[in-house]
């Protein structure tokens, strides 16, 4: 069975750290909606650390043609039906139920990063962007986040812990996924 792990969560959740290190510990590819909409807005001749510019261009996907935005998003990161991959930045709940229907015969797993505000601003905080936070966590984009995606998701790490740990119980879930595929 194949997987196509889907990680979402909120901002200073870990979502990059943890899938990029997720994917190199199991030998995936990944990518992520934040890395498309970056390399976007490189072309658009737009600052790719604009974190507004990058919620606003992914909102307009969302609510212009979500599936073609899903499309270009796993083409950008190489990913065949059938593949093993991980993706993160899932921040719809739609966007979730399409990406699981473009990835047959993978099946697609939502992993929800939980993390505390104080943890996420902490994490934040490093960043240049850092005094964005609370303008960032309350546009329109990232509302699925506090209660509908976290519902939906497969399984809720909890991401206060350190990435190290985090990492391993993202490894561990998948180790019982593949055990236990659905059928």
């Amino acid at each position: 069975m194949s997987l196509l792990l889907c990680l979402s969560g909120q901002i200073g959740s870990g979502k990059s750290s943890v899938s990029t290190m997720v994917a190199t510990a199991l030998g995936w590819r990944h990518t992520g909606f934040g890395d498309y909409l970056r390399s976007e807005i490189i072309q658009l001749g737009g600052d790719p650390d604009d974190r507004k510019a990058l919620q606003d261009l992914g909102q307009a996907h969302v609510g212009t043609d979500p599936t073609a935005f899903c499309r270009q998003v796993l083409a950008a990161g190489n990913f065949h039906p059938g593949d093993d991959f991980v993706i993160d930045g899932i921040r719809h709940v739609g966007i979730f139920d399409i990406l699981r229907a473009l990835s047959i015969p993978s099946q697609a797993r939502l992993l929800f990063l939980g993390a505390r505000e104080a943890t996420r601003i902490a994490r934040v905080e490093t960043r240049d962007d850092a005094q964005d936070f609370g303008r960032a966590s309350a546009h329109r984009v990232e509302a699925e986040l506090h209660e509908a995606l976290p519902s939906r998701a497969d399984v809720v790490i909890n991401a206060d812990r350190s990435l190290d740990r985090v990492v391993a119980d993202c490894l561990e879930q998948i180790e019982h996924w593949r055990q236990y595929p659905r059928p």
